[in-house]
């Protein structure tokens, strides 16, 4: 089984989540989670590495509200 890490790291536009495992920026509803304030950044990299915990595949979570994961 792959890592499910996460990490955060400093952008030009501000804070990115990427998956430690490819170093590319993590995709959520088809969108890369880059360019966020450090405190949503922090928050959804927190959510991400309790899902993997957990065990969830983040990958297939479909967002149904526009700021809400369901």
């Amino acid at each position: 089984m792959p890592s499910r890490g996460y990490a955060l790291r400093k952008g030009r536009q501000g804070w990115d989540i990427y998956a430690e495992h490819t170093g590319k920026p993590v995709l959520l509803n088809g969108r890369e989670q880059t360019g966020l304030s450090r405190r949503v950044a922090v928050q959804l990299v927190t959510l991400l590495k309790r899902l993997a915990l957990a065990g969830a595949d983040v990958t297939d979570l479909p967002v149904k509200g526009r700021y809400t994961i369901h």
